[in-house]
């Protein structure tokens, strides 16, 4: 694995590049151009806000600020998936014609989706205060942390399916039903205190609880993220990224023959 880093360092102009070129050409050509980056998300918070504060009421103060400070990190966390689920196949005459370490198409899919939610700071930090929410200032630099662990963990995933895909097509269509469920099993439309007592073990085992968690501690709560979140969300992102890539380095092969 340390080889393997050795080798993706080398080509760190090319994950530049490339991550450059994916988020100048995303939508290029539209006329919102890089404002869909923003209107997409808040415009499904919308939907969210209405439904559980005005039907299924949350009972959480504030909730549109709870629930902001929730999707933005989540929706980085889907989106790198889901697209490094997707980058070596979609790359194929790239992987089957020129050598470079294949683990660079889903880091540079997990690198734009970071960098998306990195610019979405903005909006989170202008509604917090001018709703008069408020910032602690002295605390914002755990999130530094906290968007590395989730960064690692998600390019885990995405290396472990990205291969597996490959040999497998189904399975963008199953995860992409299974980030369905783990967004609602998530706690970012309700807290965790309203999960009843014998469901809670089973709640906890989701890592995102502890990552989104830990966002809401900083931003909503304004604390430091708790330790045994922060320990859990850590141990979790590296089992994940050494699961990943052990798989991914197993898988990658055969990539050319079977695309």
């Amino acid at each position: 694995m340390l080889t393997d880093v050795k080798s993706i360092w080398k080509y760190k102009d090319m994950i530049y590049e490339l991550t450059h070129r994916e988020l100048r050409g995303k939508y290029k050509g539209s006329v919102l151009g890089f404002l869909w980056t923003y209107i997409n998300p808040l415009a499904q918070m919308m939907v969210y806000y209405f439904v559980f504060s005005q039907i299924f009421r949350s009972g959480i103060e504030q909730f549109h600020i709870y629930l902001i400070v929730s999707m933005f990190p989540w929706n980085m966390f889907v989106g790198g998936v889901m697209q490094g689920l997707g980058s070596i196949r979609y790359q194929g005459d790239l992987v089957k014609k020129v050598y470079f370490p294949r683990q660079i198409l889903p880091m540079v899919s997990m690198t734009v989706n970071c960098a998306n939610m990195l610019i979405s700071f903005v909006i989170i930090y202008s509604i917090l205060l001018i709703t008069g929410w408020g910032i602690n200032l002295k605390i914002q630099g755990w999130l530094i942390l906290v968007i590395i662990i989730e960064y690692f963990f998600s390019l885990g995933l995405a290396l472990l399916l990205s291969a597996v895909e490959v040999y497998f097509r189904d399975i963008e269509h199953i995860i992409s039903v299974l980030m369905m469920v783990w967004m609602y099993v998530t706690p970012m439309f309700y807290s965790l205190e309203v999960i009843p007592e014998k469901f809670l073990p089973a709640f906890r085992l989701n890592p995102m609880l502890y990552v989104i968690g830990m966002y809401q501690q900083i931003l909503y709560y304004k604390e430091a993220p708790d330790s045994s979140y922060l320990i859990i969300a850590a141990l979790s992102a590296v089992i994940s990224l050494v699961i990943g890539w052990i798989v991914f380095t197993s898988l990658e092969k055969r990539f050319a023959e079977e695309l």
